[in-house]
């Protein structure tokens, strides 16, 4: 998938764009458009993660990688909280920290560590 800033620059392949951390225009780096996927989304944390974002990382450098990064990334469980039926609440503060940036924190230093080898 590529990547379009919010301030119209790019589009840009995901994975350089999260090397880069921000778009050259200043502003954000966000998919053109989101799928809506339908589960199911799989048993652990893990395997939810891996399928929500494989349309993000599709034919992207990071996408082979994609299962051990999030695989890596989250060691903690986060439960999942149904406010009806079909809208449920994912509980982002059973990180280590206690804080929702333990999922996003820990998912990016996995991307860029892989981003480091030339063979990716």
């Amino acid at each position: 998938m590529h990547v379009v800033s919010t301030r119209g620059a790019g589009p840009v392949p995901l994975a350089d764009a999260i090397a880069k951390g921000q778009a050259p225009d200043g502003g954000l780096f966000l998919p053109p458009e989101t799928a809506r996927q339908e589960g199911p989304w799989g048993a652990t944390l893990p395997e939810r993660a891996t399928r929500a974002l494989a349309p993000f990382f599709a034919g992207d450098r990071l996408l082979a990688a994609l299962p051990e990064i999030v695989a890596e990334a989250f060691t903690f469980d986060a439960p999942t909280r149904w406010i009806e039926e079909d809208t449920a609440l994912l509980e982002l503060f059973w990180g280590p920290t206690a804080a929702f940036k333990d999922f996003g924190a820990r998912f990016l230093a996995g991307c860029l560590v892989r981003l480091r080898d030339p063979d990716c």
